[in-house]
């Protein structure tokens, strides 16, 4: 990081943060592990909730909408946080209501699983014929080292959308990472959900105002490197 003044420094944010419990780190760790568009939802969100504007009923259900895109609601058998993607499809297979449909969906599960392992092993092996870095990839594709990780290693599946990011950052075809990418529709329900949602008029209002805001910014430059280093 760099900075072109030491006054630019954002400290009253960095002493916040200093300042904050162990639970409000954790939530903030998870937003910014979230993906662009969840984020943008979770801002969305806090504007409607900082609108004086803002029925208490709208600012309950924006309350709700940040808990669910950050999976702060627990699930009965799924962990301390959220929904468990993989325990939730198994149930999904193994409790549906109409009989017939449970073998359709785990076959369809096991492609899933199938592509998904052999999209982290193409990915793998193409980083190190390449000689790429998980952190190298991570800023051409516009998200976190550690959110390539978690795809790396089968703890998050992409989206239709990343894939197609990471093809191009790394000069293939997407269907070199994902052979099928007509099942990752089905990865980007969570996106879609976010986007299907109806806002009420106070809502739209507070979202307009918070849009409308210019964002910070902060000019910087290469910082002296420390005597010895």
């Amino acid at each position: 990081m760099s900075i072109t003044n030491l006054n630019e420094i954002p400290s009253d944010a960095f002493r916040a943060v200093l300042n904050i419990s162990p639970e409000q780190r954790d939530f903030i760790h998870k937003y910014m592990e979230c993906s662009d568009e969840v984020q943008s939802v979770v801002r969305s969100m806090f504007a409607v909730i900082d609108s004086e504007h803002t029925m208490d009923h709208d600012r309950h259900r924006a309350f709700a909408t940040i808990a669910d895109a950050l999976h702060l609601k627990p699930e009965n058998g799924h962990g301390s946080y959220g929904l468990d993607f993989r325990k939730s499809q198994a149930e999904v297979a193994t409790k549906h209501p109409d009989p017939a449909w449970r073998p359709i969906i785990a076959d369809r599960q096991r492609q899933m699983e199938s592509q998904e392992a052999t999209f982290a092993d193409r990915v793998k092996a193409i980083l190190q014929q390449k000689n790429i870095t998980q952190e190298d990839l991570a800023e051409r594709i516009d998200c976190t080292q550690s959110a390539v990780s978690k795809m790396l290693s089968r703890k998050s599946r992409p989206q239709r959308k990343t894939i197609l990011k990471m093809a191009t950052a790394l000069n293939v075809e997407p269907t070199e990472l994902w052979p099928d990418l007509e099942v990752t529709a089905i990865l980007d329900s969570t996106a879609e959900f976010f986007n299907d949602r109806e806002l009420t008029a106070a809502q739209a209002e507070a979202l307009d105002a918070a849009i409308s805001r210019p964002p910070a910014q902060v000019r910087t430059r290469e910082l002296p490197s420390r005597a010895g280093r």
